[in-house]
């Protein structure tokens, strides 16, 4: 992790700014959005036809693009794992995360949309909270959680007492 964060520092800010394109599809759903709501297959459900195919999509990419992402991080155990800066594909892992974020977009429009079509009126307003916390308890547990069992200290501590 060390010469992961020493080896983005020392990108050219040209590519950082290349890479902050990644964040985009988040920022433009309420273009995409129109689109994901109105588009469906009857047979099928108005989410689940998004749902589906974004979950199963994105968890290929994820599957196969692992490889590439961790041999461009330097963290792939392989002798061909690129330590270099010169060697970085920006482009390429901009690209790789710019669609991982554009079915993420996609995701949480349909999950929006589908808990406003679930909740009650008297409800509706109690969803975004619901989805915050949800969220913020994800990344806690996703981050934090992870780290503290990653720390040999901690997991002996938590797990063996």
């Amino acid at each position: 992790a060390a010469t992961t964060a020493s080896s983005i520092s020392k990108l050219s800010y040209n590519a950082q700014a290349i890479f902050a394109l990644c964040s985009w599809p988040f920022s433009l759903k309420l273009l995409w959005a129109p689109i994901v709501d109105s588009i469906y297959i009857k047979g099928f459900g108005r989410r689940k036809s998004w749902l589906v195919p974004v979950q199963l999509l994105a968890s290929f990419i994820m599957i196969f693009g692992s490889n590439y992402v961790e041999d461009q991080l330097g963290l792939g155990n392989t002798v061909t794992s690129s330590n270099n800066v010169a060697d970085f594909d920006v482009k390429g892992v901009t690209a790789f995360f710019f669609m991982l974020y554009f079915l993420m977009a996609t995701q949480d429009i349909a999950v929006d949309g589908w808990a406003l079509t679930m909740l009650s009126k008297k409800n509706r307003g109690r969803g975004p909270v619901c989805n915050s916390i949800g969220q913020n308890l994800g990344y806690f547990l996703a981050f934090v959680g992870f780290l503290a069992l990653n720390d040999v200290g901690s997991s002996e501590k938590i797990w063996r007492p």
